[in-house]
């Protein structure tokens, strides 16, 4: 006679609980580039593809991507800003739901050419999220 034992591995609710929190805690810890790093990234590689020939111009690029264009004209002006200002903003990075700043926020930075203005403005714009 042959006595056949199964074993049954299951999690309790308080391990199913842990487990449950160690993940979401796990996914707000984990932070990825901040939306406006992203809206930089994606102007300065849709101007690279003008500069290429792939697109004729911007109304060309809000036609195919959905775009108005005066939101393309907002994401493109990022261009405008001062090197090392446009460092500082591909380095940022944001937590899920807490981004550090808009693109919004930038337009007063942005609105002069003279990056020496803007390095004052985004100075304020810095120091007033410390």
């Amino acid at each position: 006679m042959t006595v056949l034992v199964e074993t049954i591995d299951f999690a309790s609710r308080k391990r199913q609980h842990a487990e449950r929190r160690a993940r979401r805690e796990e996914g707000l810890r984990r932070t990825e580039p901040a939306r406006i790093a992203r809206l930089l990234a994606l102007a300065h590689d849709l101007d690279a593809r003008i500069a290429a020939g792939e697109y004729q111009d911007y109304a060309d690029i809000a036609r195919q991507h959905g775009f108005t264009r005066a939101r393309l004209t907002q994401i493109m002006n990022l261009l405008v800003l001062a090197p090392d200002i446009q460092a500082e903003i591909l380095a940022l990075r944001a937590e899920p739901g807490r981004e550090p700043m808009t693109e919004r926020e930038l337009r007063g930075v942005v609105a002069t050419p003279i990056w020496a203005e803007q390095r004052e403005r985004w100075a304020t714009i810095c120091g007033s999220r410390s």
